[in-house]
């Protein structure tokens, strides 16, 4: 058996998680129940990712002058 490049691998993973973000999003959309709501849209922000991620400082300016 052939294991599979990582690159094929990678892309089939990205996709499988992007149609796990759709139907999360779609059941979000159909439940009535708001705390279930909440838990699909913030699984299907993982999922996709759409992680928040930590602001990156890239003004250059350094911290100990102020400048």
């Amino acid at each position: 058996m052939r294991a599979m490049p990582d690159s094929e691998n990678d892309s089939k993973l990205e996709l499988e998680g992007l149609r796990l973000a759709s139907d999360l999003m779609q059941l979000a959309k159909e439940t009535l129940d708001p705390d279930l709501k909440e838990h699909c849209l913030r699984m299907a922000k993982h999922w996709s990712g759409e992680v928040d991620e930590p602001a990156k400082d890239d003004t250059e300016v350094d911290k100990d002058s102020g400048q």
